[in-house]
């Protein structure tokens, strides 16, 4: 039995609430938008997207924010963006939508418009790197010379980790000094990523302090500054402390295993006793020679020989 449209008037084998399948799409439409526009803003110099708050590296996030805008109304199962060039000022962007509003009426595409704000400025890490803005300095010092492997050692750990955590600050500026590095960052939480793994992967002792550049209360800007004093030497390493040789055996938790040359202690050495005493490294020469039945070390230090048993 055909029935009657009551919107167009026209015959129709189905009717829902009243209208016809195509009067009932006009009048129910799959989506809304649920603002006046979608804000995005970009940041010129890296690309990075605000989004919620949050700088993020990720062209797709725009996408994202424009999809986010929209509310189904009915069962939409895909929503397809046509043309996502943006321009500085308002945009309307095209988007179409793929599902249906009633049961009884087959998925069609149906489009819907959203407004889009689009606007660039630069993110705080690039305007910091702009402006040459450091909020923290990492000063890189050593306690005997830098051999060109350990400055390539702390080179690669400062890159690579300011690599991994690109989102978070990047190095205003590096230079090195006559006994390390001093090293500027945008970021303290990156600068103290990058000290600690310093400190994890060279003996070394390190400290921090802030200061107060400018502010008060919620509002204060601050200045790390991280203090890291290397300690390059490891097993088979003969150093002077206080006018004294040792030998040192191994190194952990801040503290070295060494071997009292001129005594034939075996003793520990920690760092922080080291760096307010002083180091320094020898002439020295080392090898394993037989004695009697025994294996045994020797080191020469300066032209002073010394037996070290159990290190061979």
């Amino acid at each position: 039995m055909k029935r009657v449209c009551a919107l167009c008037g026209r015959e129709t084998d189905v009717l829902i609430e009243g209208l016809c399948p195509d009067c009932y799409r006009k009048t129910h439409p799959l989506a809304r938008v649920k603002r006046d526009f979608v804000g995005i803003v970009r940041c010129p110099m890296c690309g990075s997207i605000n989004y919620r708050g949050r700088w993020v590296r990720d062209e797709k996030v725009i996408k994202k924010l424009i999809l986010e805008s929209i509310e189904p109304l009915g069962r939409v199962s895909g929503m397809e963006i046509e043309d996502l060039s943006l321009r500085p000022s308002m945009n309307m962007v095209k988007v179409t939508l793929r599902g249906s509003v009633h049961d009884l009426i087959p998925e069609y595409t149906e489009p819907i418009s959203v407004s889009v704000r689009y606007t660039e400025e630069l993110c705080p890490r690039c305007r910091d790197l702009a402006l040459e803005r450091e909020r923290a300095v990492l000063q890189v010092r050593s306690l005997i010379p830098l051999s060109d492997s350990i400055k390539n050692l702390v080179l690669s750990i400062i890159r690579n980790e300011v690599s991994r955590s690109a989102e978070r600050g990047s190095i205003v500026d590096i230079n090195e000094v006559s006994s390390g590095f001093d090293v500027k960052f945008t970021d303290q939480g990156l600068a103290r990523a990058v000290a600690y793994k310093i400190h994890s992967t060279i003996p070394s002792r390190i400290s921090e302090s802030q200061s107060v550049l400018r502010g008060r209360g919620e509002r204060t800007v601050t200045k790390l500054s991280i203090s890291l004093i290397l300690v390059p030497i490891n097993r088979g390493s003969v150093v002077m402390v206080m006018g004294k040789p040792y030998y040192v055996l191994g190194y952990g938790q801040g503290t070295f295993k060494a071997v009292d040359l001129k005594d034939g202690i075996h003793t520990r050495l920690k760092i922080t006793d080291m760096v307010k005493m002083g180091v320094t490294v020898p002439n020295y020469d080392v090898e394993c020679v037989e004695r009697g039945s025994a294996r045994v070390l020797r080191v020469i230090v300066e032209g002073n020989e010394y037996i070290v048993s159990n290190a061979c």
